[in-house]
């Protein structure tokens, strides 16, 4: 329950992750019902009550609900909070818990944590409402937590009243976001960091009109300046019109700018990527007990293989089956950084048989295309897709070959490790088949396979690999001993 809008979301727990069943939003505008002395006037309480009325009837016949309601900023500091508590009660039959920003902060970070993969030194900005929160973190866990007396909502009140777009009205919401962010530990001003987040609607919103304006959403200093001459040239917000920012969210975007940059420039940061996860997510987790993951991408392989019902025993034979064949190349070819996406493509590749077995590598790709995957960024996501739905048959050729030639290399790479464990484990042996190969040139691979009963068909497998991977540019090649013909060619 937040300053400026009120959000509902309706989860279940799913083998250690959650799925989400209905997410929605009503923009209540509590900020703007709080008067100078800290009163909440009654249209904005009623405006409240209604929300939470109408968001009650999404859930109220669900059995066994774990039910939480939160509220931040604008209820913590309002003076007549207890009379929206009390009738609150009278509409949803849940206590709603005003939390401190602090609490507000950790859970923030929380929910970031628990959605994507976090390095040594973060730092988080969230623009709410009413308060920003900046928390540093050192991976999933954070280690300075403050909340802040300045947001869109009540900054939009200060300077922005009257829909005026100036370089004064810009200049004097910057000075007091500025008194805001000098009041922050010594800390915030000493860090090199790894990782510098932006979470909520503000920062969305900001990064959709940089989209807009550059074709692109890099959030730096130099652009968020550009972006407010923009509105300055612009002069009204009724005059700004962007396509992916909801009209409602639009006059907000001037405040939300003037506190982004003032952060930029105390704390000088030099870049920062949007995160969409935030408090919802950090309560949701905790509402559900989930534990935490040291590597959420671990945990996301395992809930998803769960789900599609996976033969995670099969599934670990060819992930050490392909392990053991990038042992022998990484070096070689520089693919270390690349492990993990190899061994969580060999985990998952059987994925699709959920569906249907006779075309599982395409249903398995578009599994993992349009899935929810905390943790994976959208590049990793759409790597693990391209490796899952080319491992059988034929390649997807045109995608692999469309990609920016370093990734193609690494993923060409990668789907021949691949596609070789899974031929060295085809049907449901005891024992994989043993091939070991080893690096020719920047893009050829001998192979060897083992000296055995069942080599023959191995041998078939390899030489239909050949032609497959020749026309992504790799050339394998076979042991002389074992293959007459490739021993001529």
């Amino acid at each position: 329950m937040g300053s400026n809008s009120f959000h509902l979301m309706i989860a279940r727990e799913q083998d250690g992750s959650l799925q989400i069943l209905h997410k929605e939003k009503e923009q209540v505008r509590l900020a703007q019902g709080l008067s100078p002395e800290g009163y909440l006037c009654d249209d904005a309480i009623a405006r409240g009550l209604e929300c939470l009325r109408n968001f009650g009837q999404r859930f109220s016949d669900l059995c066994e609900t774990r039910v939480r309601l939160v509220a931040t900023h604008t209820l913590r500091v309002a003076k007549n909070r207890d009379k929206f508590l009390k009738a609150a009660l009278k509409v949803i039959p849940y206590p709603i818990e005003v939390i401190s920003g602090h609490e507000e902060a950790r859970l923030i970070y929380a929910g970031i944590a628990q959605s994507q993969v976090l390095d040594k030194h973060n730092l988080v900005i969230d623009i709410g409402g009413g308060s920003t929160e900046v928390i540093i973190g050192n991976k999933n866990q954070p280690v300075k937590l403050s909340s802040l007396r300045c947001g869109c909502v009540s900054y939009n009140e200060r300077f922005f009243a009257d829909g005026s777009l100036s370089l004064s009205a810009f200049r004097a919401a910057q000075a007091a976001a500025d008194k805001q962010f000098s009041s922050l530990s010594k800390e915030y001003f000493e860090g090199r960091w790894d990782l510098v987040l932006g979470s909520s609607g503000s920062v969305k919103a900001i990064c959709e009109a940089l989209q807009e304006y550059f074709q692109d959403e890099t959030v730096t200093l130099s652009r968020l300046r550009e972006l407010k001459l923009k509105l300055v040239q612009a002069g009204h917000v009724d005059k700004l019109e962007f396509a992916n920012i909801e009209r409602k969210r639009i006059p907000l975007v001037p405040a939300g700018l003037a506190i982004l940059i003032s952060f930029f420039r105390r704390l000088e940061i030099d870049k920062l990527t949007p995160t969409p996860a935030a408090l919802r997510e950090g309560v949701l987790y905790e509402l559900a007990q989930i534990d935490l993951f040291q590597d959420i991408r671990h945990r996301t392989v395992d809930s998803i293989a769960q789900l599609y019902h996976v033969d995670t025993k099969h599934g670990a034979k060819v992930r050490d089956s392909a392990m053991a064949l990038f042992d022998s190349v990484a070096d070689s070819w520089q693919l270390r950084p690349h492990a993990r996406l190899l061994a969580y493509a060999a985990m998952l590749h059987e994925i699709g048989i959920h569906i249907n077995s006779r075309a599982h590598h395409k249903h398995g790709g578009y599994i993992i295309a349009h899935s929810d995957l905390p943790g994976f960024s959208q590049d990793l996501q759409q790597d693990l897709a391209l490796l899952i739905g080319s491992q059988h048959k034929k390649p997807q050729f045109d995608t692999i070959n469309s990609l920016p030639d370093g990734r193609r290399e690494v993923l060409v790479k990668l789907l021949c490790l691949l596609r070789l464990a899974i031929l060295v484990n085809l049907g449901r042996v005891a024992r994989s088949l043993r091939l070991s190969c080893s690096v020719l040139g920047e893009n050829e691979l001998a192979l060897i396979p083992e000296q055995s009963a069942r080599v023959e068909l191995l041998l078939k497998d390899l030489k239909r690999e050949k032609k497959h991977m020749a026309q992504l540019g790799l050339q394998l090649r076979l042991d002389s001993e074992l293959s007459t013909e490739d021993a001529e060619d």
